[in-house]
């Protein structure tokens, strides 16, 4: 899957298939409901707002990312994790 530069993670899967990723939020990084646990490659920098929802969700595993603030580079892998 491409991920057109500055397209989130979560928009790219949006637009491929809206039905294979929640967000509640619609993306906007309020409910966390759209992580992804990296299996390889480089998801880029963690920004402040999801490093803060990471927090407030208790969210400890480096590999789990929130798919709408993930600006990847090429190369990535994630596994979609579906919300409890």
């Amino acid at each position: 899957m491409d991920v057109t530069p500055g397209q989130s993670l979560f928009e790219a899967i949006a637009v491929q298939d809206r039905g294979m990723i929640t967000a509640l939020c619609g993306g906007c990084c309020i409910c966390g409901t759209c992580r992804v646990r990296v299996l390889s490659g480089d998801p880029g920098p963690m920004g402040p707002d999801e490093a803060h929802l990471r927090r407030q969700l208790d969210i400890t595993d480096p590999a789990i990312r929130l798919a709408c603030q993930m600006r990847p580079a090429t190369g990535l892998r994630v596994e979609i994790i579906e919300p409890e």
